[in-house]
């Protein structure tokens, strides 16, 4: 053991007995919960021993790997196991699958970050590649072979250990087309067939160079059993899971039991997970029991939240979050409001206009909503000044590019557009007419967009354009997004990491039913932009590609932008504990599932103030800029 290792475990010996010392005296909670497990497999423990130490087998030794060992961990070092938390949706998703069509929700990506594991993971502060499934990995001279050996001790929920075999069927299962996710296939479509080396030493091949081919094989390809979907067809596929979950790798598990649809999910904590001992699993994956809730009506669920029903509340209206958190228990500290500022990627929101048909086949007609819808209103009369208005791809980021245009509420200037474009005359009741016909949209839209969509009603009611509102649900929304099936429609996309502009700005996406491209941008300098973006190592010369990118989409208008906040807004009950940045870096408020833990103490504390109306709590400060003050701190070349 070398000197920094031993002063790390003197370090953590310390901040237990610290920890320890602190909470003499006060009274601590049993939990009533425990974790399960659904193990039919015994296999025995460590790597097959018919399999070689060249091989991956025991007494790998890794010379010529790359792996990593001294890296930050995300969790807490004080968190406990046990006890429940309880989170809120508004929307049942359309299935509980994580690959193929209509899988790209909230609660998708919980079960996908619960239930299942990549290869590798990064560092959650440096960014730098980890081991997860995998313990080594290898990059060929020509950057195009790709090498992982994976943990001998890894292993499915089940008990079946994961081998090469394993991670040859999930990169068959998501490169098929016909599990009807563009994205993912056309992007998994860019390797060769992986090739067992051994059962614990798999080769990829990318079939370009690209910097990203190698970060997104490594940290976006869920593993999944191939005994559950080798062979398997695409719609075979899309059928037999649309609500049944495949076991995974990860610490939790979904029993069917525990599916009720349109009402509640639970996940259940494993008792033998694989990985709880190792390193990046330090602090992590507490709970025994996470309930995802849902509550389509917000006011029901602002209710159950101030009963303690629900945990923990994701508050997207800045009006909820000036307004209505004045109430006894957030008085006295039983509930925390956090505004924690980090650097969950944000994605475009506001309006998708389909370019493919009329009207907003003419730019004309799509510059001339974009002067017409008032962002500037909306953010002083609804939202407190709390948004910062949206004009790029890439918002807040250093690829966007800040020569893009910038519109405003302007109705003599959408009149004028209008009016080239050939809609000049007005009928009795003061609408735009063209051959015979009125101007006339119908604009689907969820619960609570209203509220700002009225007013972009009438505003075009004053530029002569009637829009109907049409309420719908989420999934509703996507599906016809996704299928193309809309004029205009309210979107709100979630960012990733590391851009991948190929997924919403090539061509070939536009056509693609299921991708993001819901305006049907399509043209050849982006996407020959895109081509010298994905095969450029150098980060700044990708920055000012993706600039240049950002710059032709946007001059399309295919959006009408909204607004976006470079934070999460979140509300809690005080009875958990947490990391000094309470959320990751680059996640949303679902980290939380993953990061906290019921403190037995402050559980304990807390239920004795939910019945004696005396005991106040010390409030805490709103603003968290954790991350924010790391990132300067790197930046200035700090330790």
């Amino acid at each position: 053991m070398n000197k920094r290792h031993i002063a790390v475990v003197l370090s953590v010996i310390v901040l237990i007995f610290s920890f320890q010392a602190c909470n003499q005296g006060r009274k601590k909670k049993v939990f009533d919960t425990k974790p399960v497990s659904v193990k039919i497999f015994d296999t025995p423990p460590g790597a097959d021993p018919s399999v070689p130490a060249e091989l991956g087998g025991k007494g790998f030794k890794g010379e010529g790997w790359m792996t990593k060992s001294d890296y930050n961990i995300l969790g807490d070092l004080k968190a406990v196991k046990g006890g429940r938390f309880t989170i809120s949706m508004r929307d049942f998703p359309i299935t509980l699958r994580t690959e193929g069509k209509d899988n790209n929700t909230d609660v998708n990506g919980l079960i996908e970050t619960l239930l299942y594991e990549t290869l590798l993971n990064v560092d959650p502060v440096t960014g730098e590649f980890i081991p997860l499934l995998a313990t080594h990995w290898q990059i060929s001279d020509d950057k195009l072979t790709y090498r992982f050996r994976i943990d001998p001790e890894a292993r499915f929920a089940d008990g079946k250990p994961v081998t090469a075999d394993d991670v040859i069927s999930s990169w068959e299962l998501v490169s098929n087309p016909d599990i009807l996710d563009p994205f993912f296939s056309v992007m998994f479509q860019g390797y060769e067939k992986p090739v067992a080396e051994s059962k614990y030493i798999v080769r990829i091949k990318s079939k370009e160079v690209s910097w990203s081919q190698f970060y997104f094989l490594a940290t976006s390809l869920k593993i999944y059993p191939s005994h559950y979907i080798g062979g398997i067809s695409g719609q075979e596929y899309l059928d037999k899971y649309q609500y049944r979950v495949i076991p995974g790798s990860g610490p939790y598990i979904i029993d069917s039991n525990d599916i009720k649809k349109d009402i509640s999910l639970i996940l259940r904590r494993r008792s033998d997970y694989w990985a709880e001992e190792k390193r990046f699993a330090t602090g992590l994956n507490n709970f025994d029991e996470i309930k995802i809730d849902i509550n389509r009506d917000e006011n029901l669920e602002f209710e159950k939240f101030k009963k303690g029903e629900i945990d923990i509340l994701r508050v997207t209206r800045a009006q909820i979050w000036a307004e209505k958190f004045n109430f006894d228990e957030v008085k006295r500290g039983l509930i925390i409001k956090k505004k924690i500022y980090n650097e969950d990627p944000v994605g475009v929101s506001g309006l998708a206009m389909n370019m493919r048909k009329p009207p907003f086949d003419d730019i004309r007609i799509r510059k001339a909503f974009a002067h017409l819808y008032d962002r500037q209103k909306f953010n002083e009369k609804l939202f407190y000044n709390s948004y910062w208005l949206m004009n790029s791809f890439f918002p807040g980021t250093i690829y966007e590019n800040p020569s893009n245009p910038k519109p405003g509420f302007n109705l003599d200037s959408a009149k004028m557009l209008l009016a080239e474009a050939g809609w000049k005359d007005k009928n009795s009741e003061g609408y735009l007419i063209k051959d015979g016909k009125i101007f006339e949209l119908d604009m689907p839209f969820s619960k609570g967009m209203d509220r700002y969509l009225t007013i972009f009603q009438e505003d075009l009611k004053k530029a002569g354009i009637k829009l109907n509102l049409k309420e719908t649900d989420a999934p509703t929304l996507f599906k016809l997004g996704n299928e193309r099936n809309f004029t205009i429609i309210n979107v709100s996309w979630s960012g990733m990491p590391v851009p991948n502009p190929e997924s919403y700005l090539s061509s070939a996406s536009a056509d693609n039913v299921n991708s993001t491209n819901w305006p049907g941008i399509k043209d050849s300098r982006i996407d020959e932009l895109i081509k010298k973006y994905n095969s450029e190592f150098d980060r700044e010369e990708r920055i000012k590609y993706l600039r240049q990118i950002d710059e032709i989409g946007c001059s399309y208008f295919p959006y009408v932008f909204g607004w976006y906040g470079p934070y999460q807004r979140i509300a809690f009950q005080n009875k958990f504990g947490y990391p000094e940045s309470i959320l990751s870096r680059t996640d949303n408020f679902l980290i939380s599932a993953v990061m906290w833990y019921n403190d037995p103490y402050k559980v304990t504390e807390y239920e004795e103030a939910l019945q004696n109306k005396e005991i106040n709590f010390p409030l805490q400060e709103e603003e968290v800029k954790y991350w924010i003050d790391l990132r300067n701190k790197l930046n200035s070349g700090l330790k």
